[in-house]
């Protein structure tokens, strides 16, 4: 008999996905559905769990399904990327949850949850993922939604370090945390001038806020970073901000979460199945929200590569 099976992250939400994970336990145990759960105890503990659920259990496992954030997601999609015949779900439990925008995920649980009971018989939906590696570091990284260098990076080293994300996941406004965070790099950030390179075409820009490489339209909780990103289509989207002001930086941020950002001219977009990225002083990289080093990046588009349980 093939099993669910569910890892929770503990710390996802600041505690949030431990109450979600009981009303989703309660609902699997109410219906008899056979299923097994580990819980994370330290960071990348759930790629880790992932890969060995992998390599112990391959021929019992209906799907792995993250209980978390996008955090979490990004850490199991790293572990099941060497098993990918076997379906990844998802239920939100975190603060911005930008894949079940993206990816078409309910919001709910334990809508989430129902819908992968559902279809836990079926093949899935195949999807594109990124496969990345930046400076100095051996391993290899993979996302689902979206990676960047920059800004944004330096954003999200803030947000998650951030006190008050705590209490804004208590009353369900944690991505308010993402846009203190912004407001705190806007007067503070360095910028910088960088190479990129798609699919051997040559591009540079000056003055450079940040790179996005985007997998799905969303990041940040909710920015509709990547507007024409499509998620089976075999190729990345790259936005790149520069030569803007501080003050207009804010403009732009605020149409980003309509995705109007891009009628800016200081704002390019680009698309390419590979690339690499230079940059003239060093800038932090992060893969799905988490950081995974600097400068310079290569990356490149996994075609319908892992089976997930969406809508």
């Amino acid at each position: 008999m093939k099993l669910l099976f569910f890892i929770v992250n503990t710390k996802a939400g600041n505690g949030r996905s431990l109450k979600v994970w009981n009303k989703v336990k309660q609902e699997l145990e109410k219906n008899n559905i056979k299923y097994r759960s580990f819980l994370t105890k330290y960071p990348t503990h759930a790629e880790e769990l992932a890969r060995q659920i992998g390599s112990m259990f391959e021929e019992k496992i209906d799907a792995v399904i993250a209980v978390g954030g996008d955090g979490t997601l990004h850490e199991v999609l790293n572990g099941m990327v060497y098993y990918p015949d076997v379906k990844v779900g998802y239920i939100p439990a975190g603060s911005g949850n930008d894949f079940s925008r993206g990816f078409h995920v309910p919001n709910s649980p334990l809508d989430a949850l129902s819908l992968i009971v559902r279809n836990r018989k079926s093949k899935g939906k195949f999807f594109d993922i990124g496969k990345c590696k930046v400076k100095g570091v051996t391993k290899t990284h993979y996302f689902v939604s979206n990676m960047g260098a920059g800004f944004d990076a330096a954003v999200a080293k803030l947000t998650n370090e951030s006190k008050m994300k705590k209490y804004l996941n208590k009353i369900h406004l944690g991505s308010l945390s993402y846009v203190g965070a912004v407001f705190r790099q806007l007067f503070t950030y360095r910028l910088t001038d960088v190479s990129i390179t798609i699919d051997g075409q040559p591009y540079t820009y000056e003055n450079v806020w940040f790179v996005t490489i985007s997998n799905q339209p969303y990041y940040g909780g909710g920015m509709k970073i990547a507007p024409m990103a499509i998620t089976t289509d075999g190729l990345l989207d790259i936005t790149i901000v520069h030569n803007l002001s501080r003050v207009k930086l804010l403009f732009v941020f605020v149409t980003v979460f309509f995705g109007k950002h891009t009628n800016f001219k200081e704002v390019s977009q680009l698309k390419g199945a590979k690339v690499s990225i230079e940059s003239s002083e060093s800038m932090l990289v992060h893969a799905d929200g988490e950081l995974i080093g600097q400068m310079p990046l290569q990356a490149e588009i996994l075609h319908k590569k892992i089976p997930f349980i969406v809508k």
